[in-house]
């Protein structure tokens, strides 16, 4: 990340890479034109994704058509769902030894897919095709291999709504924990039906960063030396500012059974004023809703916090399924997505941070939108505190579960704290 960090800053934020003068075609060293695996015998590879929903109409199909061009004898089949659904469906698969070719995956589920022996080693591959771990940002490994290729990495810095925090009267930005409660204060009216914010704590389909960012934006962390650390300080008082938030109202109606789609649909339409949220939304947010008036900024912290500020991150990874009969060819794949031009192209249409050291997104320079959460980025440490762990998403499953009880007086601060406490320790240790 370091080094990608480093090339835009050689650029001086001037990476210009319009969307449509990214492509190099061939995506570089991926592929070689004009062989045909299986001597001339074509093959379909199934490629499972969340991506081609999340970008903007056409892309990804756009990507894997030029892909085949330069591969004959290749074709790709996209398994389009929402992320939620993609990780229900790949869970079953994985079961059933079923996954397809190529899983788009995170590191919340890379370690229970290895477990099951549902993916394969990547870094056989990386050796047969001759390719250096070296080009990527992020190689992460589980005993000492990679299972894992991180395509691109996502910010979730906080989205404020201008327009209604000026009508409440609210003309700076909240940048501790007491300024926001007394911006969501400032802006509720349940009347209109609007709300500070949401906060989607689905049991059933656990996702997005809405509870823990606000953790990790003081410095608190759920693990100490990768074991559970829940009785701490730092966490009661983090629990005790959601349930001071979902008490007072401040919190959009339904946070038990919302998922992280209706919290963006909130935004969009103007019903919450702030949002946590990755820089991937923004473009649907300004077609959706042209008119919104929105601005990018930090997620408040702990009052008298003088540390770096914690910043929520997640990453659009790829593996290649263990019962693949076309890995070989699935990898070239992948390292066509990780190419210098084609990482670029992707990473500027999803607004994410590329996973190939030598690519530069295209959206900073030039949009004081992208800039400013450029800066915040810059600034923050990256906290990807869940991925890599084993049963990552039950985690995340069982921490919403805590946090039901809390909101609805079931369980005490010092309850859930030791619930947590108990849970994670017995997956962790």
């Amino acid at each position: 990340m370091q080094r990608m960090l480093a090339k835009v800053a050689a650029f001086g934020l001037a990476a210009t890479l319009a969307l449509a003068g990214c492509s190099s075609g061939s995506g570089g060293d991926a592929s070689t034109p004009g062989q045909t695996p299986g001597g001339g015998e074509e093959i379909t590879l199934d490629f499972s994704q969340w991506w081609e929903v999340e970008l903007p109409p056409g892309m990804m199909r756009g990507l894997m058509d030029r892909f085949e061009e330069a591969n004959p004898g290749i074709k790709v089949n996209l398994i389009s769902n929402p992320y939620s659904a993609t990780v229900d469906l790949q869970t079953a698969a994985a079961a059933a030894g079923t996954l397809a070719d190529i899983v788009a995956i995170n590191g919340a589920s890379v370690y229970d897919l290895k477990t099951q022996g549902a993916i394969t080693n990547l870094s056989t591959l990386m050796d047969d095709a001759g390719f250096d771990p070296a080009q990527l940002v992020s190689n992460d490994q589980i005993d000492g291999a990679t299972y894992m290729v991180r395509a691109l990495n996502f910010a979730y810095p906080m989205y404020y709504n201008s327009d209604l925090l000026n009508a409440a009267g609210v003309t700076e930005l909240p940048d501790t924990r007491s300024e926001f409660e007394a911006a969501a204060k400032a802006v509720t009216d349940p009347d209109k039906n609007i709300f500070a914010w949401s906060l989607p704590i689905n049991v059933q389909s656990p996702a997005g960063f809405d509870s823990q960012a606000w953790l990790w934006a003081s410095g608190g962390r759920f693990l100490k030396d990768r074991k559970p650390n829940f009785q701490t300080p730092e966490i009661a008082k983090w629990l005790e500012f959601l349930k001071a938030q979902y008490d007072g109202g401040f919190i959009t109606p339904g946070a038990f059974t919302q998922a992280e789609q209706q919290k963006v649909e909130e935004f969009t339409a103007g019903r919450n004023a702030m949002m946590n949220g990755s820089l991937a939304h923004i473009g649907g947010i300004r077609e959706s809703n042209p008119d919104l008036n929105f601005t990018i900024g930090f997620v408040p912290t702990e009052d008298g916090f003088t540390g770096k500020r914690g910043l929520a991150g997640a990453s659009w990874g790829m593996g290649i399924a263990e019962n693949s009969e076309h890995k070989a060819e699935a990898w070239k794949l992948i390292q066509y997505v990780m190419s210098t031009d084609i990482n670029s192209e992707l990473a500027t249409a999803a607004t994410g941070f590329p996973g190939s050291v030598d690519s530069v997104p295209g959206y900073v320079d030039g949009d004081p939108l992208y800039e400013l959460a450029f800066k915040v980025y810059q600034e923050s440490e990256f906290v990807t505190e869940l991925e890599g762990l084993p049963q990552a998403l039950d985690l995340n499953r069982n921490l919403n579960e805590n946090l039901v009880r809390l909101l609805q007086g079931e369980a005490t601060v010092e309850q859930t704290q030791a619930s947590l406490q108990e849970y994670w320790s017995g997956v962790l240790g």
